[in-house]
């Protein structure tokens, strides 16, 4: 009776070892599954400087808000040209939006073209790109109710551009606008990403960051609109890049929802363009009143460009820009 009782016991204590060693192998799964999770940060920031700013009493002064970038060499002496758009976003007046264009060849010192501004009215927010040799711009209008659209015009010169054509149409109580054209040189399509939402609703106000897609980007006026994030809060002014293996986005909203009294940048990371963002780990990117940010490859470095409010409630801004790595 004693060696068949010694017999069960050990035979239950290998079982029970055994049944031991299977769970704790399964929970050591879970852990390494967790512990291999990717936990993913916007690149750091090594270099921060004012960019442009507005001539004083001028019809830029102190209203520089967005900087969009390209490379177009062999035009004039410079390798770098940028657009620049001003803030005045509540101003009924559309005379009051307009875009200049700027040079460089460091990406430091810019030097305004002497005909500024480029387009002189009902333009907000450009972003440019080159297309066969071609510029294309995109910007938002806004007609009378304060409904925005998305246009796009195109010059062969990069200068005096023409042909206005309607890309994202108005609708009534609807904002499309904070437009960002990219290139995606893994599927050799243009995407324009923007900003789609309902934020005058006194109800139900939406904020969503939408995109369109095309292989011919005068196609993208016919191209399907597809939501890639949707929020209750404010979030808009996206811009999008794929670096180190990973495209981020970049959105303007509030430090802090409730109060809105302090604009910051966030990023979001994704290993596809079009969905599955999850905000990166260290957020805010940017986080002194810094909004409107684009994102750009250039000199095979990653640089951003974005306005910084001197006074918030004035609307008063400088554009900067920062280089990361």
């Amino acid at each position: 009776m004693k060696r068949i009782l010694v017999v069960f016991v050990l035979l239950t204590s290998v079982i029970s070892c055994q049944s031991d060693k299977k769970n704790n192998n399964g929970k050591n799964e879970e852990i390494n599954e967790k512990a291999i999770v990717k936990t993913v940060s916007y690149p750091k920031i090594v270099d921060n400087y004012v960019a442009i700013e507005g001539e004083k009493e001028k019809w830029d002064d102190k209203l520089v808000h967005t900087f969009s970038i390209i490379e177009y060499p062999g035009h004039n002496n410079f390798k770098y040209w940028g657009y620049y758009g001003l803030d005045n976003y509540n101003e009924k007046n559309s005379i009051k939006k307009k875009a200049g264009l700027v040079f460089s060849n460091d990406l430091k010192n810019w030097v305004k073209y002497e005909g500024n501004p480029i387009i002189n009215d009902n333009c907000r927010w450009p972003t440019a790109i080159v297309s066969n040799n071609k510029v294309y711009i995109f910007y938002a209008q806004y007609n009378r109710d304060g409904d925005s659209q998305i246009v796009m015009q195109s010059a062969d010169d990069g200068v005096h551009f023409k042909d206005i054509k309607v890309v994202v149409s108005y609708k009534s109580g609807e904002q499309n606008q904070n437009p960002f054209i990219y290139f995606n040189s893994k599927d050799k399509s243009f995407y324009l990403f923007y900003y789609n939402g309902t934020e005058r609703s006194k109800t139900n106000k939406q904020w969503n960051i939408m995109l369109k897609k095309s292989e011919n980007i005068e196609e993208l006026i016919q191209a399907k609109p597809v939501l890639v994030i949707a929020s209750k809060q404010t979030m808009a002014a996206p811009s999008i890049v794929f670096y180190n293996n990973t495209y981020y986005l970049l959105v303007e909203e509030f430090n802090n929802s409730a109060k809105m009294d302090k604009w910051v940048t966030n990023a979001f990371y994704s290993d596809k363009i079009n969905t599955g963002y999850k905000r990166v780990a260290n957020n805010p990117v940017l986080a002194d009143n810094d909004a409107c940010a684009f994102q750009y490859l250039l000199k095979d470095k990653l640089f951003v460009t974005y306005s910084h409010a001197l006074n918030n409630e004035k609307s008063k801004w400088n554009l900067k820009m920062i280089q990361l790595k």
